[in-house]
């Protein structure tokens, strides 16, 4: 079956390898330690005068963009941080995600980018780019970062779900039916299902300032026929969604229930790519409770099932007043993506 893709996004892992920038510093023998669990952070490793030039300002620009699905002001899907290449390995070496960018007139015109599992720390990903002069960074920067980008997600849920199990409630309700194997909590919990409509949540207490709060995670399966190309588009995903999520997904208050917003201030987005050959379309947003006060982030994956008869929809969703909800809403997208792997 041929989908129709105006812009693809491939995501894979790469293949180990091992290179050397003064990144040969490698040694399995020796003992090293854990890498922080700072997912969302990522420090770049390149000269300071590099830091306020249009090298710097593109790097700011692609990585540190507004996630608009949270509220205002508007959280960032990533936060980064500059160091000079000579100050890394002794001071900050332990940084879970770290890219190195070389600009050397010798290097040939272009080298793909390489990647090493665990150099200075275990649970870490460290990134090399190397460049012939500031010209081919910055176009690489302003057209290519995607392709970082998604590799870096893809280290960031794996190493979330290290510590999730394929023995969940999930599993045990879906698996079946699927054909999926999706790690999750063992604390995710089953809210509601019907025939092919299944809520799972998680429930959490966590302080702050101002006292306990109850923050939520939830994941939403549910499946309709395929019977067009035009079903993997926004207005159709909001649709389905929306029709879904008023008819199961109710509000403590009388005639209430989830919706999505997609309005100026939180636009529903969407990406069309392959995870392990498997074509996805996913939307992001925010939601909210008709009748309520309730709402916070959304993110959707949708895509066929193994007979193509089918279009799976996983949603996962966030309700986390008074905190961040970046690192959550990960979290939730890292058990979407298990179900592709």
């Amino acid at each position: 079956m041929q989908l129709p893709l105006k812009k693809i996004i491939l995501i894979f892992i790469l293949p180990v390898v091992y290179f050397g920038c003064n990144l040969n510093e490698y040694d399995p023998s020796v003992y090293k330690p854990k890498a922080k669990t700072d997912f969302g952070q990522i420090l770049f490793s390149l000269p300071k005068k590099y830091w306020n030039h249009p090298i710097g300002n593109e790097l700011n620009s692609q990585f540190e963009r507004l996630n608009k699905a949270t509220p205002l002001p508007y959280e960032k899907f990533f936060e980064i941080d500059f160091i000079v290449p000579e100050n890394l390995v002794n001071k900050l070496k332990n940084k879970s995600c770290i890219v190195v960018v070389k600009i050397d007139p010798s290097e040939p015109s272009f080298i793909k980018p390489t990647y090493i599992r665990d150099l200075w720390a275990n649970g870490q990903l460290v990134a090399e780019l190397s460049f012939k002069n500031t010209d081919r960074a910055l176009h690489y920067f302003s057209t290519s970062s995607s392709e970082l980008i998604n590799e870096i997600n893809a280290f960031y849920y794996q190493s979330i779900l290290m510590g999730y199990s394929k023995n969940n409630t999930i599993n045990t309700n879906t698996s079946k039916k699927f054909k999926l194997n999706i790690k999750a909590p063992k604390e995710m919990k089953l809210n509601k299902k019907s025939k092919s409509f299944w809520w799972f949540s998680q429930l959490e207490l966590k302080k702050d300032q101002n006292g306990t709060h109850e923050i939520q995670k939830g994941i939403v399966i549910y499946n309709s026929p395929y019977t067009s190309e035009n079903q993997f588009t926004i207005h159709y995903q909001q649709q389905i969604r929306d029709s879904v999520s008023k008819m199961y997904l109710k509000g403590t208050t009388k005639d209430s229930y989830m919706i999505s917003r997609n309005d100026d201030l939180a636009p529903m987005e969407s990406e069309a790519m392959y995870i392990n050959d498997k074509y996805v379309f996913k939307t992001t947003g925010a939601w909210k409770m008709v009748n309520d006060k309730m709402g916070g982030p959304f993110i959707n994956y949708a895509f066929l099932s193994k007979n193509n008869r089918e279009i799976i929809n996983i949603d996962g969703y966030v309700y986390a007043p008074n905190f961040e909800k970046s690192k959550l809403i990960r979290e939730l997208e890292a058990i979407i993506y298990s179900a592709l792997n």
